[in-house]
This record gives C-alpha cells, structure tokens and sequence, in this order.
C-alpha cells in the first residue's frame, strides 16, 4: 500500500516572494551538502512546456553513499544514487524521485500548490475520494516544532531572526494565524517501497527522515536567509542556479575520477599471499 501524507507548511511571505526563495534555498542548500562525491548532480535545467503547463524541468541525482543511515546501508551499497525530476510550473510543481538499482519496487511523487492562506484548504490538490481515506495531514510548524539540538542553528531560528530588509521575524507562538503576509506550501506525498520484510520501516523512515524533517529545515532556511533572497529576481536566480551547476557538477566528477584512479591502481598490484614470504 501507498503511503500517502499531506503536509501543510505555512510561512510569513507572499506567494510571489516564495518562487524567488524557494529556488535560492535549493541552490544553496544542494550547494552545501555536496562534497566528498556525495551530494547533488545536475543533469538538466531547463524551460518545459505541456498544454496548459509552462515552467522549468529539472533532473538532479542524489549520490547519497554515507548520508544513508546504518540499517539501511547494511543491505544498500555506499553508491546508491536517486534520481529527482521535476515539473515546476509555479505555483503548482510535481517531483518524481527512483532508484534505478531498485527499479520500480520504489518510488515517491510529491504534488505541490503554493496558496496565499494559512494551510486551511481541505483538498488543495483535488484528491479522489480513495486517496483522501488514506490521506495523513501533518501541519509543520517551522518556528515551534521540536527541532533536534545537534541541527539548531540560532541564525536559523524563527524566533530569533529579525528581517532587516523586511522588519518581519521574532515568529510569536500564534504567528500562523496573526502574521500578515501569510501562505501556505501544501504537498501530497506518496511513498512505495516494496521490499517484503522491511516494506513499513523504511516508507515510514523516508517520510518522517528523508521528507518531513527536509521540509522542516528547509523553510526554516526559506524564512531565515529571506535578506539573502530579498530583492533578487529571476534572472539573478536563474545566473545563481547555472554557477552552483557548473560547481556541483565538477565536484562530483573530481570525486569520480580520484575513485576510478584508485581502483585502477589496486588492479595493477594485487597482493599475493607469497609476498608475506620475502
């Protein structure tokens, strides 16, 4: 069974400020945890069009190798990669993501409207009457939800940050219904893993770990670095994404080759029980 949930995040921007940040935090953020031959490729990122659908495609591959936690790397190999693709036709966007050593035993789609209200739409992205009986809402809380002490940064804190291009922050415990601007990123996760034994444990770690604790870190980052965004336009976002491109794509290459070169040098000397002998 697919593992279906909706999450609600509310945030004290507009709708039309949060397709700049959005794009800025991913960037940044892809930016960040790339190194080492672990982090983010990108493949494509380019303008789309399908009938009454215009906006930007992407294609990313996440060299996940030692991000994965302990139980799932005893059975998964240290290069397991996921493919990210994605249809962003603001202000709604569809991602995909596989595994190709997996196949199609995994998979997860995430639907995503952005809407100016504080998450109180009951079907924003008009599920059928089967998927709302499955449906889980989580509501997130980027300022009051528990945060784990070995992630929390004061300088991305919403209830510390202050604007100083805005004059909004120092998030209250009733922000979400008395904070003005007010929107809301609604998104419906569904999450198949079908690998007999383990089927519940891991589509339940991908939402919880590899979804929700994502988006919760992530839109307290949106919030946060807002005088970093604050002001930017497309064009600036669009030179931003190709220059963390080019930069994470060469990283990862690096990586590739000193890999390939070592396991080139291995093969021209192979240990042979008789050289403990000399």
């Amino acid at each position: 069974m697919v593992l279906i949930r909706e999450y609600r995040i509310p945030l004290p921007i507009t709708v039309d400020e949060y397709k700049i940040a959005q794009l800025y935090m991913v960037a940044k953020v892809s930016k960040n945890h790339t190194a080492n031959g672990e982090g983010v490729e990108i493949i494509d990122n380019k303008p789309y069009s399908d009938g009454a659908l215009n906006g930007q495609f992407t294609h990313k591959i996440f060299h996940l190798g030692n991000k994965l936690p302990t139980w799932l790397r005893s059975f998964a190999p240290t290069s397991l990669q996921i493919e990210e693709k994605a249809w962003n036709a603001y202000p709604y966007c569809k991602t995909t993501y596989q595994c190709p050593l997996l196949g199609d035993r995994f998979s997860i789609s995430i639907e995503t409207r952005y809407a100016p209200d504080s998450g109180t739409q009951d079907n924003c992205l008009n599920l059928n009457s089967e998927e709302l009986s499955q449906r889980e809402v989580d509501f997130i809380d980027i300022a009051y939800d528990p945060i784990d002490e070995a992630r929390y940064k004061t300088e991305e804190d919403p209830v510390v940050f202050k604007s100083s291009k805005t004059g909004r922050g120092r998030l209250q415990r009733d922000w979400i219904g008395s904070t003005k601007p007010i929107m809301c990123s609604y998104k419906v996760c569904k999450v198949e893993f079908r690998y007999w034994g383990i089927q519940n444990k891991v589509e339940n770690f991908i939402q919880r770990s590899a979804i929700r604790d994502i988006l919760f870190m992530g839109h307290r980052q949106v919030f946060c670095w807002m005088d970093e965004w604050f002001g930017m336009d497309m064009t600036q976002i669009r030179k931003m994404e190709e220059s963390v491109k080019q930069e994470l794509n060469q990283l990862i290459h690096n990586k590739q080759q000193q890999q390939a070169a070592q396991a080139a040098q291995q093969k021209i000397y192979t240990p042979h029980f008789t050289d403990s002998l000399q």
